[in-house]
């Protein structure tokens, strides 16, 4: 299997380099759908960390009416 910075990916680890873009990007919302792209954002977040660089993550609750 195929591992995107150390973390093991279900297939292409096409999810990681798409959570990963994301947080670059400047996004910070996690998915409930997919936890390729949420480790792959989690993985970013390190990163941009260690650089220095604040982050911040959230996840939106979805509201039952």
């Amino acid at each position: 299997m195929a591992k995107y910075k150390g973390s093991q990916c279900k297939g292409n680890c096409g999810g990681h380099r798409a959570g990963a873009r994301y947080a670059r990007r400047g996004g910070r919302t996690l998915t409930y759908s997919s936890s390729s792209f949420n480790n792959g954002m989690r993985i970013e977040q390190a990163v941009m960390k260690a650089k220095g660089k604040r982050t911040r993550m959230s996840i939106n609750k979805k509201t039952s009416k």
